[in-house]
């Protein structure tokens, strides 16, 4: 299996050079004719309200011309459903993973069984767009959300995980066993804050 297609982001596909990587890689007529996988789990977690979903909904088809993209939140459609869902979209061609709550994201991808579908759209030749949260679980690991800890381990309240399990953090590991760390600017983009950082969280193991 050639190595899968990513465009991971800290805000999304926000910069002609982003924007036209992301039309290249869709090839000739762009979205049409094309079905995007939302997955709207982390801004809905992270005080983002639907209206900011449908925005970025309507901006991906303005945009890029999709025929069809369709909002499926994996916090509350899961297992068999889940998969009803997805086999309902046909053929997948982006997985589209929104900024917000990093960890809300992470959990509910595999516990509503997520995972396992997104490996298959990957597999099916699928890009996988990442924007911040997005972006982290993709990753080998989603502790790098741990260097600058800005998101609620608890998804204001409504999860239970111990992030500090390195199992339980795993990320989908999209690209060849790296972690990601969006947002990479300021004191962020510095190497000796990154070295420290990864020497604190035990993640000198891996680039």
């Amino acid at each position: 299996m050639p190595p899968y297609r990513l465009i991971l982001t800290s805000c999304g596909l926000t910069s002609r050079d982003l924007k036209a990587e992301f039309k290249r890689m869709l090839g000739e007529g762009g979205g049409e004719g094309k079905t995007v996988w939302y997955l709207p789990t982390a801004p809905l977690r992270d005080g983002m309200p639907m209206s900011f979903v449908n925005g970025q909904v309507a901006d991906l088809k303005r945009e890029y011309g999709f025929e069809r993209v369709e909002v499926i939140d994996v916090e509350y459609v899961k297992g068999d459903k889940l998969k009803k869902a997805i086999a309902e979209l046909g053929r997948i061609d982006v997985v589209y993973a929104e900024m917000g709550n990093t960890y809300n994201l992470r959990h509910h991808l595999r516990d509503s069984g997520g995972d396992q579908l997104v490996y298959a759209a990957m597999d099916a030749g699928a890009i996988y767009v990442g924007s911040s949260a997005g972006s982290i679980v993709a990753g080998r690991t989603i502790q790098m959300a741990f260097w600058k800890d800005w998101d609620d381990r608890t998804a204001e309240g409504t999860i239970r995980v111990n992030w500090e399990d390195k199992e339980l953090s795993r990320g989908l590991d999209l690209g060849g066993g790296r972690g990601f760390f969006p947002h990479a600017n300021g004191q962020y983009g510095r190497k000796n804050w990154q070295d420290a950082q990864a020497r604190k969280h035990g993640h000198t193991d891996h680039e």
